[in-house]
């Protein structure tokens, strides 16, 4: 099998050399070492970055924590509709910021300073970034309370109430995993710089693309951004160790899970009914908006050319997230810690700086030309995402026994069988979920694509973006609409399929006997 172990590396090597790509662009000759970095702006910069992704991932835990619970121990414990909130997990940022928007005005005029600070500043950001990542959340908090071993839970049931072992035993079981995804909100949050610009809310990022618009070198830019790197890799590299704590395999949950009353039952009912609003309020403030369905089709015309140019870049960016990071993430999955830190740097990189070093890098080089094509923006995306892809990957890889892939090298009978029977099979749950991850992640971005896309171009995101500036436009609701409408039928039918792949390995397992 020494032709996979080449390819293998070869396509490892590749991920680092995309890597560290963008860093080549920020090595500026021009760069003032000697100018001070912080001053009492910055440090406020800094500050308000730091609240407002503190503020989003406690809200988003302590929301999705109470549904977790009470999806984990209602009526959907068993059911495959258990996963309802994650109808609307894909929908970009902007959906829920004009959502927000729309609420805000027709609750009619009221006070100035509440209206002011409803739609600028901290409140509306905090708002927008819990609507956009409580799914995620809540999705991952499920998922540990339905793998951590229950035999401690049983054993508890016999001595203590429902409640005291859903606070000693459940909670403190799941609460690694718990912090590890509050830690991804934070991540996501403070490298963010676009839904703080539509709600004029002044954050670090937002001052390095400001500095960069005015013509700032590169290396002065990365030692700017270098305080604010160092820390969040610190808590990428610890939200790795949460993940981890996930046990590789799971045990049958019983049919009936802890029986919670009072307060405690009131308190799960409170985070699951969060998460139907979160998926009904915005299709209901939409339809609403639109007064002339002529409009819809309208919209949808004025965007089709931008959602085909989104559609197009996220495919090149899945793709090529995979085939570089795919086979990088089954070879980290048991290097040291320092490696890991290095290949997971770019998620602690603001999105627009990404673009910046890959645009430098990439001008004046013999590749110059691919500047000019759509792939130079699916490329900076890829680089963004990569390590998400790579988190995922890690975590397949520690799921699969080594012994039994070895086996499979013996009784395999030539490389390509054992690549496309064994691994292929082995990794396939690892391709579709971060392919399709990194290309929805791909489709919400603006910072990179906004910096990197060819001219005459424009992609949904930065479209929409625009247009919300101006304000929430019937137009922009009717496109906001039908992006919903399709976002959940994708989702709905995606879940079908693996309904119907399950039951039909079912039968399977069941004709064998």
């Amino acid at each position: 099998m020494r032709k996979c172990r080449i390819i293998q590396r070869s396509l490892t090597g590749v991920y680092f050399l995309l890597l560290l790509l963008p860093v080549l662009g920020f090595l500026d000759t021009e760069t003032a070492w000697n100018e001070p970095i912080w001053n009492g702006r910055r440090l406020g910069l800094m500050r308000n970055s730091f609240l407002l992704a503190f503020l989003s991932a406690c809200g988003c835990m302590a929301l999705g924590v109470p549904a977790a619970a009470g999806i984990h121990n209602g009526r959907l414990r068993n059911s495959s509709r258990r996963w309802f909130f994650l109808l609307l997990a894909p929908v970009p940022y902007y959906i829920y910021a004009l959502t927000w928007m729309c609420l805000v005005r027709l609750s009619g005029s009221g006070d100035r300073r509440w209206l002011s600070a409803s739609m600028t500043g901290l409140l509306p950001c905090i708002i927008v970034n819990i609507l956009t990542f409580l799914p995620m959340v809540t999705g991952l908090v499920l998922t540990a309370m339905e793998h951590y071993d229950r035999q401690s839970e049983e054993l508890a049931r016999v001595y203590a109430p429902d409640h005291k072992v859903l606070l000693q035993i459940v909670l403190p079981s799941v609460w690694p995993f718990t912090c590890a995804a509050g830690i991804l909100v934070f991540v996501l949050s403070v490298t963010d710089f676009s839904v703080p610009s539509l709600f004029q809310y002044q954050t670090y990022t937002l001052e390095l693309f400001s500095e960069y618009s005015r013509g700032c070198s590169l290396g002065q830019i990365g030692r700017l951004a270098f305080p604010l790197i160092v820390p969040v890799l610190i808590l990428v590299l610890l939200a790795w160790k949460g993940f981890r704590t996930l046990p590789v395999g799971s045990l049958p949950m019983g049919r009936e899970g802890l029986h919670l009353k009072g307060v405690w039952s009131l308190w799960g009912k409170l985070g699951t009914g969060m998460c139907v609003l979160q998926m009904t309020v915005p299709a209901a403030v939409f339809l609403r908006e639109i007064q002339d369905w002529e409009n819809v089709w309208h919209s949808v015309m004025l965007c089709s050319r931008e959602l085909m140019a989104s559609v197009m870049i996220a495919a090149l960016a899945a793709l090529t997230a995979l085939a570089a990071a795919g086979p990088a993430g089954v070879w980290l999955a048991r290097r040291s810690l320092g490696i890991k830190a290095l290949a997971l740097f770019p998620m602690a990189v603001p999105s627009s700086l990404v673009a910046m070093g890959l645009l430098r890098a990439v001008n004046g080089s013999p590749v110059h030309w691919i500047s000019q094509t759509m792939y130079f923006p699916a490329l900076g995306c890829a680089v963004k995402y990569m390590p998400f892809v790579l988190l995922i990957f890690m975590a397949r890889a520690r799921r699969i026994p080594e012994e039994e892939l070895e086996l499979a090298r013996v009784y395999a009978q030539s490389e390509g069988e054992y690549f496309r029977r064994v691994l292929l099979a082995a990794y396939r749950p690892a391709l579709w979920g971060a392919g399709v991850l990194v290309f929805l992640l791909t489709l919400g971005e603006e910072g990179i694509t906004l910096v990197l896309m060819p001219p005459g171009y424009e992609t949904l995101a930065v479209k929409v973006y625009n247009y919300l500036h101006y304000g929430a436009s019937e137009l922009v609701s009717g496109f906001c609409l039908l992006t919903v409408l399709v976002t959940a039928g994708m989702m709905l039918g995606a879940g079908m399929l693996i309904r119907r792949q399950k039951r039909r390995k079912g039968f399977e397992r069941t004709a064998d006997i």
